[in-house]
């Protein structure tokens, strides 16, 4: 009976089990991309000094390991535990689909890995923000401004996201563990991607505007 309501629905155990290892790790590798790209910015935006690379690439490193751990450490926590349940009720919920909660263990591990990636982010806007007050007002309307904007509304937006991610993993009951990590994922996407594409040159802003005066005169 049960077999025949597996095959139905197209859920076998190990595709349950590889869903759930999935998210985990599409989660680790954008946040990975999006603090290579963060990275990218501020170690430019301090004129490619070494010190802040080495800073952000320890940080940056130990969050992924930590990521990596959580993973790793996760996955065999579960398969000791099912190690003895029968395979066909380990992941599947019968008439539902795959049962993806978190043990509370889990949540505590994951919940340590979005911490790390805060320490990262929170680094980033704390270099950012140095910069801005050392430059003073000479860079008022160019780059830096611009940098220090767009990062303080990045930082303000994941600060929110992660704390949420941080709580709901550790306190939150197993259907609602990690329910925002998803979301987090697409916003830290989008967000890091203003902050590249608005990085640009003044004057192509300026030729533009002339570009579209000169098309109306005619």
């Amino acid at each position: 009976m049960y077999q025949s309501s597996w095959s139905s629905l197209g859920i076998f155990p190990n595709r349950c089990r590889q869903v759930r290892l999935y998210h985990h790790i599409i989660s680790v590798i954008i946040q990975g991309i999006v603090a290579v790209l963060l990275l990218i910015r501020t170690y430019a935006l301090y004129g490619r000094d070494r010190r802040v690379l080495a800073l952000l690439l320890t940080i940056g490193c130990t969050g992924g390991a930590v990521g990596l751990w959580a993973i790793t450490v996760g996955a065999a926590r579960q398969g000791h535990k099912t190690a003895n349940v029968p395979a066909r009720s380990q992941f599947v919920v019968h008439g539902t689909g795959c049962d993806t909660t978190l043990s509370q263990q889990q949540g505590y591990d994951l919940a340590l890995t979005w911490g790390s990636m805060l320490v990262f982010d929170a680094t980033v806007f704390v270099l950012t923000l140095s910069q801005a007050f050392k430059s003073g007002r000479t860079w008022k309307g160019g780059y830096i401004h611009v940098m220090l904007r767009d990062g303080s509304v990045y930082f303000g937006v994941l600060l929110v996201f992660h704390s949420f991610n941080i709580l709901t993993l550790a306190l939150a009951g197993p259907a609602y563990r990690g329910i925002t990590v998803s979301l987090t994922n697409v916003i830290s996407s989008t967000l890091v991607t203003r902050l590249m594409l608005n990085i640009r040159d003044p004057d192509l802003h300026e030729r533009a505007c002339r570009w579209d005066f000169e098309e109306i005169d005619v």
